[in-house]
């Protein structure tokens, strides 16, 4: 019985060990990244769709501040507008409204531009609170989320019948070049990875 332990103990540390050395010193986690990330559009008018991320609440004073990863999206959509000639800018998710609107509007987008979907939880939930919204819009429509994000968010809008252009913010790319930054991206990869199953599971994408 001990030496089974002691077997079952050895082989543990031993995977830990090639875990480590392979996501510390080795591409795998950016190739695996690229597999969540779908094409990018050149389409530049339209309706831009952005998808919020994380928030943070504050109790005292009570209210909402941008998370990271909405702050890349929000970046990244501000930039595609600037350069772009689209219509619209759909924002979708709980406190875009108090958070991401105000940055736009602070960045030059014009606020008769800007929609927003102030109630999805869920990326689930982005696709199917925006589709009546779009459903009075001409399009093409380009969807703009994280770029780990991108599989699971355009299958969710494609099973929603949203014919939807990719076009992923450049945010897992932040810090790869460090090493030790790389076990954050894949512990982000991992949650990503398992909440497709869950979609998977849910029939949702």
């Amino acid at each position: 019985m001990f030496s089974r332990l002691l077997l079952l103990f050895r082989v543990i540390l031993m995977t830990a060990g090639v875990l480590l050395l392979t996501v510390t010193f080795t591409p795998l986690v950016q190739w695996t990244s690229r597999c969540l990330s779908t094409g990018w559009t050149d389409k530049d008018q339209g309706v831009l769709i952005v998808l919020s991320g994380a928030t943070v609440t504050y109790d005292d004073p009570p209210g909402l501040v941008i998370g990271q990863n909405t702050y890349w999206r929000v970046i990244h959509a501000i930039a595609v507008w600037r350069h772009g000639h689209f219509r619209h800018i759909l924002l979708s998710g709980t406190g875009s409204a108090e958070t991401i609107k105000p940055l736009l509007i602070t960045n030059g987008i014009p606020e008769s531009a800007i929609l927003v979907e102030n109630g999805a939880n869920n990326t689930h939930e982005n696709a199917l609170f925006t589709k009546p919204i779009l459903a009075g819009l001409p399009g093409p429509y380009v969807l703009l989320t994280s770029d780990y994000h991108m599989y699971r968010a355009s299958r969710c809008f494609a099973h929603e019948k949203i014919a939807v252009e990719t076009l992923p913010a450049p945010d897992f790319s932040k810090g790869i070049e460090q090493p030790l930054r790389r076990w954050d991206k894949f512990l982000l990869l991992a949650g990503e990875f398992a909440s497709i199953g869950y979609y998977h599971l849910h029939g949702w994408i």
